[in-house]
């Protein structure tokens, strides 16, 4: 979780208040659509997701989840879900019970401004795959995502990129709103125009500038790092 907030006081109580890490395997719901979550999830390693259904099953995957994400902040208000969060990697999380969180959010303002910094970085990213879904070509959207998970994960090269992709293209075709033949007929074009190579649940990106004018993207809107004069440790 983002710590920058946090003086060394309120990220001990942070961490005393959070329950021991869990291995969850891959594809297990955390919380299903409708139902209450009593505490948030915090993904510690491995990979997971939001996601919403159709009345017919068809699924859509709002958010992807790394490694440092909150799977369901808004529990900290609503008293129900919109979507459901689940692994698609076998993944460590671990819970905050949601009663302890508004109790330190409300004596520790601290807690209060990482808790609304987190929320406001996630409506920005949902604004970019809202962009995406509606105005983006299949090709532009895929470029997109790749070159915003590499960010997420750490690379900030613009020359060249390599991250593990664990996501099957049936993952990505439901976070694209494509179908996964599509997507396959997305990345081959991809490999050919030299702007990825793929295999092995590795995913590298040869030419990271090519790749982010394709999809039109600017990493600004993800805001790794927060303004200085919030810099608290």
């Amino acid at each position: 979780m983002q710590s920058a907030f946090l003086s060394k006081e309120e990220r001990q109580l942070l961490e005393a208040a959070i329950l021991p890490p869990r291995v969850i395997r891959a594809g297990t719901d955390l919380a299903r659509e409708g139902e209450r979550a009593d505490s948030l999830f915090i993904v510690a390693d491995g990979w997971a997701c939001r996601y919403s259904t159709t009345s017919d099953g068809r699924r859509q995957l709002p958010a992807l989840l790394l490694p440092g994400d909150v799977g369901n902040l808004d529990s900290l208000l609503f008293d129900r879900l919109d979507y459901g969060v689940r692994t698609l990697t076998e993944a460590t999380i671990v819970t905050l019970p949601r009663d302890r969180a508004l109790a330190l959010a409300a004596q520790h303002p601290g807690i209060a401004r990482m808790f609304t910094w987190l929320a406001l970085v996630e409506n920005a990213i949902l604004g970019k795959w809202a962009l995406s879904l509606g105005r983006r070509s299949a090709k532009e959207r895929l470029a997109h995502l790749l070159c915003e998970l590499s960010v997420r994960l750490g690379n900030d090269d613009e020359a060249e990129s390599s991250f593990d992709l664990p996501l099957t293209q049936e993952h990505i075709a439901n976070a694209l709103g494509l179908t996964p033949v599509h997507v396959n007929r997305t990345m081959q074009q991809l490999r050919t125009e030299g702007l990825i190579v793929s295999g092995n649940r590795k995913m590298t990106l040869p030419d990271v500038v090519s790749l982010r004018k394709l999809g039109g993207f600017d990493p600004g809107y993800l805001h790794i790092a927060p303004p200085a004069d919030t810099q608290l440790c």
